[in-house]
């Protein structure tokens, strides 16, 4: 199943990136589970769909951009970069109007055909740097 796992988890770019509700019901199962989204986000392709509108929604020009992908069995993992203008809302930052520029990793579970669970793992606390909503300082060494 491994390459019918990466292809089926390629798909999703056309979800993310194109906000197509086509695609989103026709590779995401009804019983989709996405354990990155916030508690309460709906689940199935439509809950799915909702979070890429929601993001698309906070920064404009949103695009992921395929780095690196693999696959073992029933899951895909797929290394991407996330670009776009941060324009609105998010994780309850208001609009800086700064390019963001990250990596993310994406882990998608396939069963009977459908992607059925996501997970991500977002360079966040880089990107409310490049946001402006935090200041990161390097580490200092210790005194000796």
């Amino acid at each position: 199943m491994s390459n019918e796992a990466l292809e089926l988890a390629m798909e999703m770019g056309k979800v993310f990136n194109d906000l197509n509700e086509e695609a989103a019901h026709k590779y995401i199962g009804a019983e989709f589970v996405d354990h990155e989204a916030p508690p309460g986000t709906p689940g199935g392709p439509l809950g799915y769909l909702g979070t890429a509108r929601w993001v698309h929604s906070a920064f404009a020009d949103a695009k992921w951009e395929h780095l690196d992908s693999f696959s073992e069995g029933d899951r895909a993992i797929l290394r991407l970069r996330f670009t776009g203008k941060h324009v609105g809302n998010f994780l309850g930052f208001e609009a800086s109007q700064r390019d963001v520029d990250v990596e993310q990793t994406h882990i998608y579970r396939i069963e009977n055909g459908l992607v059925v669970e996501h997970w991500g793992y977002r360079q966040d606390l880089l990107m409310l740097a490049q946001m402006g909503a935090i200041t990161l300082q390097p580490p200092t060494a210790p005194a000796a």
